[in-house]
């Protein structure tokens, strides 16, 4: 590869994650302004939806109950924590690469705490909707596209009817 290559395939990189990055700064901001919104409609304090795991917290206990949330949460540790322990990093050719090192039992137990995570988030997300007067389909749509979702159940019509048991 030519200099000039090298710095044309730099600047495309460059582009490209500058363009991922301003991407997930407004994914984020647009969030963080709809929890607020969210979380006043109910009576709660918008800060609460500034700090990441107090802000999942908040929702599952506006919108279902806690409970709720530890085994959401807890999910999504085990599946970390074994994807972490099961995982070891490698150079192959210059190039660094992550390598399985689990075997049957830990795969499973992995694939289950995230099933578990994902039943969870839509559960979640179709209680969620109920929570603030709409119907469970929009609640299929806070699962799949929150990023359009959110801010509608946030700024429009609908209001906080409580906890969906």
């Amino acid at each position: 590869m030519s200099d000039a290559e090298a710095i044309a395939y730099g600047s495309i990189l460059m582009g490209a994650m500058s363009l991922i990055l301003v991407l997930g700064f407004a994914y984020w901001l647009i969030t963080v302004i709809s929890h607020w919104r969210l979380f006043t409609k109910a009576g709660e304090k918008g800060w609460k939806s500034l700090i990441p795991v107090y802000t999942d917290y908040t929702l599952f206990k506006l919108v279902w109950n806690t409970k709720g949330f530890w085994i959401w949460f807890g999910s999504g540790v085990v599946t970390a924590a074994v994807s972490m322990l099961t995982t070891q990093y490698v150079m192959v050719e210059g190039q660094l690469t992550s390598v399985a090192t689990g075997n049957i039992v830990t795969t499973a137990i992995s694939f289950v705490a995230s099933i578990v995570s994902l039943i969870w988030s839509a559960m979640m997300c179709l209680r969620m909707a109920i929570a603030y007067g709409k119907k469970p389909s929009f609640g299929i749509g806070l699962f799949l596209l929150p990023f359009i979702f959110k801010p509608i159940l946030a700024f429009g019509s609908g209001e906080y009817q409580g906890p969906q048991a």
